[in-house]
């Protein structure tokens, strides 16, 4: 591979090069360890992107500088062995310590902790870990320090062990040495959710806190789910510098292949008379489905010789009491089955079973290349129903946690809520029974990170099965189209070197029939932003050089394309009809200065760009209003600098509209097609000032589904000014 080059300057300032080391000792040894998991071009795929990343963060070698990133993966797609890849880099680059911000809950941290230590191999004389540092081993870190030795942090993500390595590494000794501070699942409570209230939340300000005491860092947050990183405020202090898309590896199987084209091959639908049962304690058919599904798969398993574990999550409610009634129910259902199985197969409860059991083996086989004989797998099932434990995940007294407490049988069916959702991968997971939803709205991204069944899962995808509500069914893909157009324009950005502060902000995803929204909104500002009527600029660019520089181009762009003069009724356009979407970004809006405009221009490129290239359209007309006349608009509005006006003429005022001189406005004539409209304006000021001559635009797409995309954007940028 080569080296990577350095993408932004930390500081803000133009970009300068620099290479990232990729041949250390300590990504040599990363590397030894899963030399026999990887094919070549995976590990250089998972190195190359780390190396984006660190390429990116200050220069360990100068005395100050600290950068925000953003690394963007899929859920369950392995970020954990990604910012590991991010760490070997940083101490072979001159980085001395890394912090891991790990989670918000003990278990998390553990596996988190044993997982780093193991795969660096920490523990040795250049690399020491620990584990919730505080003052109390300051006088350690600083010898290691200044041994030449790098740190790895490993902390709880709250406020109080944040306070102690603010405290710890913030003293006078330390705080010189260059940081890197990786926060795992950087979308979670780390941002800001007091926002609203203009006062910070614990975590958020401890964080940032750690990062006033450290004048040299990186702080990259790793997320699946990057949609309140994205629609924070652009000022807000967690707001990324730049982004990096981590891309899944070989064998990953996520939204796509569960919810694409070949979704009927997984995906099994829970009628609605269940999926409706509140608080169910009790076994339902499709639940008896799905168990006798996964002890099928498990005794195909066991024939292919597999020593992996396999499991099944069922996730029907939050409520402890319901998870407890739950998981009596399955074990009940396991003990009978224990007995069943031993049964005559004349005996009527026998008969049933095996019906049920043949009918799951007949699903499985439709998606096994070389299923084995029914008659065998049948003999095996016999020794999976005794080899299966019942898990109850959640904070009850006889509840377990899997990261925790290690599986003990081969088979492992986990009853849960909360507990089963972010930062868990349950290991050789095959069946999922999903029926818990909000009933009022739910988040996206929480959503996403309910989807626990997706993973490295190639290798058996054949025996996976999602048991879901027709309602969760219809959200997961609609999530899967959210991820896909958030994905394929998050890879256009980059393609085309965009800084992210410059990306639009823009999701696809149907906030106004689905109730289903990007993130929490206790975090982030948005609104949905869509075609089916005039965006008109009302504020305006007030300052004058900008507003020359802007008639400048408009009447650049005409003469180019001089059009021509078209009358409705007594009054006369320029029109240039037939316009691509790409020939009015790239001709005429990007050189547009709208500085101290509300008209959401970033949108509106990037909501074209989306629609030509889905062939949703094709062609814009565009009208220079009044033939380049500049029209006299008074201020409706003022505040401080900012001046409102309506560009817009109205009807004729003494005409019928069987008049032909009848002009029907400046919004009626558009004739049901898609208008870019451009006004010259001049504007009286106050006192002696002289009037302002600028611009004003307005676009109008018809009310028709093709141009409907659903887009979500962010808050701020859609805000008029106040009154």
């Amino acid at each position: 591979m080569e080296p990577s080059p350095v993408g932004l300057d930390p500081l803000g300032r133009p970009p300068r090069q620099r290479t990232v080391k990729i041949d250390g000792s300590e990504i040599q040894r990363l590397e030894a360890g899963f030399h026999d998991q990887f094919t070549e071009p995976a590990w250089d795929e998972i190195v190359g992107t780390a190396a984006q990343v660190l390429a990116q963060c200050p220069d360990p070698g100068v005395k100050q500088g600290r950068v925000t990133g953003l690394a963007l993966g899929k859920v369950q797609s392995g970020k954990t062995l990604s910012y590991t890849a991010l760490a070997a880099l940083a101490f072979d680059n001159g980085y001395r310590i890394t912090i891991v911000l790990a989670g918000t809950k003990n278990p998390l941290l553990e596996q988190t902790y044993a997982r780093l230590v193991h795969d660096l191999g920490a523990g040795r004389q250049s690399l020491t870990p620990f584990k919730n540092p505080s003052s109390l081993d300051q006088d350690v870190i600083r010898s290691i320090l200044h041994g030449n030795g790098h740190v790895l942090a490993i902390v709880l993500k709250n406020r109080v062990r944040i306070q102690d390595i603010t405290r710890l590494f913030g003293s006078p000794e330390l705080k010189a040495f260059p940081a890197l501070i990786i926060d795992d699942e950087g979308d979670e409570a780390s941002l800001n959710t007091q926002f609203r209230k203009g006062k910070k939340s614990a975590v958020y300000d401890a964080i940032l806190h750690l990062r006033d005491v450290l004048p040299l860092h990186a702080y990259i947050a790793y997320t699946a789910t990057p949609q309140a990183n994205l629609l924070i405020s652009g000022i807000d202090a967690l707001s990324p510098d730049f982004a990096i898309l981590v891309e899944p590896g070989e064998g990953y199987c996520g939204g796509s292949v569960f919810f694409g084209i070949a979704s009927e091959r997984y995906l099994r639908t829970i009628p609605v008379t269940e999926a409706q049962l509140d608080h169910a304690q009790q076994i339902t058919e499709s639940l008896r489905r799905a168990i006798v599904s996964f002890l099928a798969g498990a005794a195909i398993r066991t024939i292919s010789a597999s020593e992996s574990w396999h499991s099944m999550l069922v996730h029907t409610s939050n409520l402890r009491i319901d998870h407890a009634g739950l998981q009596t129910a399955i074990l009940s259902l396991i003990r009978l089955w224990q007995e069943t199985v031993k049964l005559p197969e004349t005996d009527p409860a026998a008969r049933d079973f095996w019906n049920l059991a043949r009918l799951a083996y007949d699903d499985l086989a439709s998606t096994l290349k070389a299923p084995p004989e029914w008659a065998r797998v049948k003999e095996i099932m016999k020794d999976e129903v005794l080899q299966t434990e019942v898990w109850m995940v959640n904070s009850l007294p006889l509840g377990r946690d899997p990261i925790a407490v290690s599986f003990r049988l081969r088979n492992n069916i986990l009853v849960g809520g909360n507990m089963l959702g972010r930062g868990v991968t349950l290991e050789g997971l095959a069946v999922t029974y999903i029926t818990r939803e909000a009933q009022q709205e739910t988040n996206a991204d929480t959503l996403e990170q309910r989807a626990r069944w997706f993973g490295y899962k190639a290798a058996y995808l054949g025996l996976c099965r999602i048991f879901l509500s027709a309602h969760l069914r219809e959200r997961y893909t609609e999530l899967l189209q959210h991820e896909d157009d958030f994905w394929e324009a998050l890879q256009r950005n980059q393609r085309q070197g965009l800084s992210v502060r410059d990306w639009p902000r823009m999701f696809r995803l149907d906030v106004a029939s689905w109730q289903l929204k990007p993130t929490r909104p206790s975090v982030a500002n948005y609104k949905q932003f869509h075609g089916g009527d005039w965006d008109v600029e009302h504020w305006i660019v007030t300052d004058p050089a900008r507003g020359q520089h802007n008639i400048g181009a408009v009447r650049a762009f005409f003469d180019k394309y001089p059009g021509e003069v078209k009358h409705f009724g007594s009054t006369r356009h320029t029109l240039v009809a037939g316009c691509s979407p790409s020939m009015l970004v790239s001709e005429l809006l990007s050189d547009l200065d709208l500085t101290g405009s509300a008209w959401e221009k970033v949108y509106w490129e990037e909501y074209l760009a989306r629609l030509e290239l889905g062939g949703r359209l094709t062609a814009v007309d565009v009208l220079l209003m009044s033939c380049g006349d500049l029209r006299k608009r008074s201020p409706e509005k003022q505040h401080l600098s900012r001046i409102y006006v309506n560009p817009m003429q109205g009807r004729s005022p003494d005409r019928p509209p069987s008049d032909p001189g009848f002009y029907p406005g400046d919004e009626n004539i558009h004739r049901g097609k898609p208008q870019f409209q451009v006004h010259l304006l001049r504007v009286p000021r106050q006192g002696d000032q002289p009037d302002l001559e600028t611009t004003a635009l307005a676009m109008f797409l018809p009310s028709d589904p093709q141009f409907d995309l659903r887009i979500v954007v962010r808050g701020e940028l859609a805000q008029d000014a106040p009154d």
